[in-house]
């Protein structure tokens, strides 16, 4: 019987639609969690599911998230994740299936890129998606963590209740200015602060909540984290586990990480597992190995399903016109494109039939559109094909942005 891909119709079938995708996951013990699980997917025309007569083999779904792009425009994104296939049906061609059928879509829906945070870098390659955004997990020495200067702002210890409104709402702020962050859900600030615990669990008390605030009093700085005990000789040799860590500008993150390291009996801080790879401000640390990077990675994958729309959106950091032949199997994107970058920053693109500057395969584009990896790095490597002498310097230069993209989201 050949499978079908379609929407989940019934609360019935998103039941058993949560229960797959806990399986392929590999956490079947969290089977059943449908019924609370429901409202967070209240549009079922964004739950996709692959069935094999009446057994559910395959789940997508699509989230309605916002993406900061440089020039700090929050454009519509099509937030793809619980990418699932069982075991059983697995090299049969049915995530190709499902990744088709939400990115038709998402281009009906008028969304120009869609984004996912990949679990294996090889697949989502197929499919048009480009790495993004770079990840990384810092590993403090506390011991002697010691800065430059003078760190302003006062730590403060809240509950988990107030928590759960201060940290999203400084989140917002954040994201604002953060050419890469994605907007986050408000079910998520209430798991991540335990204000939704499962069926039968305690309330979270091991976390504790620190805000800091500015010379106002205005919270500029959040912190979640926990700790390991553990004692070495009969000598203090704990463990602080950063569950979170946001703050307005990297002055403040030091701030935070300087209280996290002035605990007594704590000699390892282990950040967030989705910190910036590029750590500013380490730059303010006397001595900078005292943070040292593990689990660096790819993170926020873009996939670009409108090219007009998409580079139109963003803001560039030089005036430039350049022609792009985007190459996509897919179709989404294929075309030629004129990108006219102005002296103010803003962008006009449209389709064209003048000879290409540049030729890149979508995803590509996906990895240079917010400014994260660069089209000379990548021609460096043959992926971007250059007809213009001097063009893809000239790109480079177009999409070059201050600070890296970051996205600490992962959904």
């Amino acid at each position: 019987m050949a499978i079908e891909v379609r929407n989940v119709r019934t609360d019935e079938e998103f039941n058993a639609w949560c229960d797959a995708m806990d399986v392929g996951f590999y956490l079947p013990q969290h089977r059943g969690e449908g019924p609370r699980r429901r409202e967070r997917y209240q549009d079922l025309g964004r739950v996709w599911a692959g069935f094999d007569g009446d057994q559910l083999v395959g789940t997508l779904a699509s989230l309605d998230l916002r993406l900061t792009v440089p020039g700090r425009a929050q454009i519509p994104l099509d937030g793809i994740s619980a990418v699932t296939v069982a075991a059983t049906h697995r090299r049969q061609g049915l995530a190709r299936q499902l990744m088709a059928a939400e990115l038709g879509r998402a281009k009906e829906r008028g969304e120009s890129i869609a984004a996912l945070v990949a679990a294996e870098y090889p697949i989502y390659g197929r499919f048009g998606f480009g790495p993004a955004t770079e990840t990384a997990q810092w590993l403090v020495d506390a011991r002697d963590l010691r800065f430059r200067r003078e760190l302003p702002g006062r730590i403060e210890l809240i509950d988990a209740a107030a928590a759960r409104f201060e940290a999203a709402a400084l989140y917002d702020r954040v994201r604002a200015d953060g050419v890469g962050m994605v907007s986050r859900e408000g079910w998520r600030w209430d798991r991540d602060t335990g204000q939704s615990p499962r069926d039968g669990d305690a309330p979270a008390k091991s976390v504790l909540h620190a805000v800091c605030r500015d010379e106002r009093g205005q919270i500029v700085g959040y912190a979640a984290y926990r700790f390991t005990e553990k004692w070495t000789n009969q000598r203090p040799d704990n463990t602080l586990h950063v569950v979170a860590l946001i703050a307005t500008d990297p002055v403040y993150e030091a701030r935070l990480w300087k209280h996290l390291a002035d605990h007594d009996w704590v000699t390892n801080i282990v950040g967030p597992e989705f910190d910036r790879a590029d750590a500013i401000w380490r730059d303010l640390l006397v001595d900078r190995r005292m943070a040292v990077p593990a689990n660096g990675w790819d993170f926020l994958w873009l996939r670009v399903l409108d090219p007009a729309a998409a580079l139109a959106a963003r803001t560039y950091a030089r005036a430039d016109r350049i022609v792009l032949r985007v190459e996509d199997k897919d179709g989404y994107a294929a075309g030629t494109y004129a990108l006219q970058a102005e002296a103010d920053g803003g962008a006009r693109c449209a389709l064209t039939l003048e000879p290409a500057d540049v030729t890149l395969p979508v995803d590509r584009l996906g990895s240079i559109y917010l400014g994260g990896f660069t089209a000379a790095r990548l021609a460096a490597s043959g992926l971007v094909e250059e007809h213009t002498s001097g063009a893809v310097e000239r790109l480079s230069a177009l999409f070059a942005v201050g600070i890296a993209p970051h996205n600490p989201m992962i959904f």
